[in-house]
């Protein structure tokens, strides 16, 4: 319930401007002068001030410049005379929301009231909004202890202060809209939105429509006119998501965007102008993908004018020991369980895992083990079974290295494969980066350990039983 009080030092005006509030649903006090008024907005908070302008020992605008020094979220509505409204004018230019003119009638009062509440409700919510961003983007947030991070930390300080283009690689849950997010928290439109779209996440027609905007009967349930997200950042950063799955069509207009500022809504005829600074992040290669035509050369160099790489959370282990330590201490304040610690035996698996998933795997893991264990000490069995055997795996295949009893040194290179295989999930492409071989080789040792039906053409798990690679072993 919002809180307001009135202050006049005529009793009859006071008592009927605060019942009307009253029945209104406001919870009000009232003050007969400006020196009790300042006595209660100590004790106090206000989301709004109605003061009489003209009265005796304290004035309305003396009272107004006490309230804005001291509880400036507090709005300020003055009640004057006709002879007074100068004196008005110039309190609004003081940071008074608006004047009223004696006489008024109450439906004008609730009225005027009701914006002066509604713009303290906005400004509150925004500043929580702004809170939550700069909680989620802030580049204080970001965990590193690594070189190549902390290199990436400089980076995103450098670019910040710029209007520059920024094109963010990196693969799945590394943290490309933390890292642009960041972006905009240290760049000079941090005060105006930060809005992020995923490309790839809906239909060609409706994500032009939701970039764009549309007019009434564009198509089929345009029942009205509709700003796109290009229009409401206005002034602030869009960052486009997975842009290397936006179709070719939304290419083009993405380019003219990004070169002029220049957005028409689906189904309009005029062009309109907006002033947006893009960040734009892919897991894809752009490059291969302009070779293959899926996407534009010039959509591509207009993007690239600062490329920021992220690098994965296998090649900067440094940092897993603290990510995990960063989200296990969020997670102990989720659950209430502030006990929770890491067994040098989890750190081991964690630090040996290659994590294809990256940073939001090792959250989910996470989570996964301090919402399900039974005690305070979190084991390797505690995470998602895939680490925890993976950890006993490779612990098998040191120990039968270091016997060198239990098998050939193929024998240790298969299972080293197929260990690389089950973290990758399969995944042909992650695979041989991590192996250092190439797809040929990797394909060829397949067909060797007969695995190769496991692995579709596009190195996805194909999703053949578990058994039957125990089987060909």
């Amino acid at each position: 319930m919002f809180s307001i009080l009135i202050v006049d030092d005529e009793p009859h005006v006071r008592h009927s401007t605060a019942l009307n509030l009253q029945l209104d649903g406001y919870n009000v006090q009232e003050a007969e002068s400006g020196e009790n008024a300042i006595r209660l907005i100590e004790k106090n908070i206000f989301d709004l001030v109605i003061s009489d302008l003209r009265m005796d020992h304290m004035s309305g605008l003396d009272l107004l410049r006490h309230v804005k020094q001291n509880a400036p979220d507090t709005e300020v509505l003055l009640m004057t005379a006709f002879a007074t409204v100068d004196s008005a004018v110039q309190a609004m230019k003081e940071g008074a929301y608006d004047y009223i003119t004696k006489p008024f009638k109450n439906d004008e009062l609730l009225l005027t009231a009701r914006k002066a509440l509604e713009r303290n409700h906005l400004r509150t919510r925004v500043r929580l909004l702004e809170h939550r961003v700069r909680e989620k983007y802030g580049i204080e947030n970001m965990v590193v202890a690594s070189d190549a991070m902390n290199n990436l930390l400089r980076s995103i300080a450098a670019v910040a202060g710029t209007e520059a283009t920024v094109l963010i690689t990196g693969e799945s849950g590394t943290g490309k809209e933390m890292v642009a997010g960041a972006i905009h928290q240290l760049s000079a439109r941090r005060e105006q939105p930060f809005i992020a779209m995923n490309c790839g996440a809906m239909p060609e027609q409706l994500l032009e429509s939701e970039l764009f905007g549309h007019v009434r009967g564009a198509f089929t349930g345009a029942v009205s006119n509709k700003r796109g997200l290009a229009e409401e950042t206005n002034g602030g950063t869009l960052f486009l998501d997975e842009i290397g799955d936006a179709p070719l069509s939304i290419q083009v207009k993405l380019l003219r965007f990004i070169e002029n500022g220049e957005i028409r809504r689906v189904g309009d005829t005029q062009v309109q102008k907006v002033n947006v600074r893009v960040l734009a992040a892919t897991n894809h290669d752009l490059r291969q993908m302009m070779q293959d035509g899926s996407f534009r050369e010039d959509l591509f160099y207009r993007l690239n004018v600062i490329p920021v790489h992220i690098p994965p959370l296998r090649e900067r282990r440094d940092d897993i020991l603290l990510l995990a330590q960063h989200f296990l201490k969020k997670f102990i304040q989720k659950l209430n369980r502030p006990k929770l610690q890491f067994s040098p035996e989890a750190q081991s698996c964690l630090v040996q895992y290659h994590w294809p998933g990256n940073a939001r795997e090792l959250s989910h893991a996470i989570e996964h083990a301090a919402t399900l264990a039974g005690h305070d000490t979190l084991q390797p069995g505690n995470f998602p079974p895939h680490l925890s055997q993976g950890q006993a795996f490779v612990a098998n295949i040191k120990k039968e290295a270091a016997n060198d009893q239990q098998g050939s040194l193929a024998e240790v290179e298969k299972a080293y494969i197929f260990k690389v295989l089950q973290d990758t999930h399969w995944n042909q492409r992650q695979a041989c980066k991590i192996l250092q071989i190439s797809k040929t080789t990797l394909y060829r040792r397949l067909k060797e350990y007969g695995w190769q039906n496991r692995i579709k053409e596009g190195g996805e798990v194909s999703g053949q039983a578990m058994d039957g690679d125990k089987r060909s072993e």
